[in-house]
């Protein structure tokens, strides 16, 4: 019968989650196609400009509000 030390098994531990994550990345790697052709139309920006318009916005009325609460006078 082996006695194996600890600093052993924590090697082997090491070693097997290694090797899982570079089986992992190379199965990722050879999955993913060659080339991609991929366009954004104009839209696309005219859309992502709006978006931040209104999270801009959004989060401006938010913190009107939120000062609101914390100094609005008591009647």
């Amino acid at each position: 019968m082996r006695t194996y030390s600890p600093m052993l098994k924590v090697y082997r531990n090491r070693l097997a989650n290694t090797t899982g994550i570079v089986l992992l990345g190379i199965a990722l790697f050879l999955s993913a196609p060659s080339k991609a052709y991929g366009y954004t139309d104009p839209g696309t920006g005219a859309f992502l400009y709006q978006a931040a318009y209104a999270a801009f916005i959004g989060g401006a009325f938010y913190f009107r509000k939120f000062l609101n609460r914390i100094f609005r006078k008591r009647r």
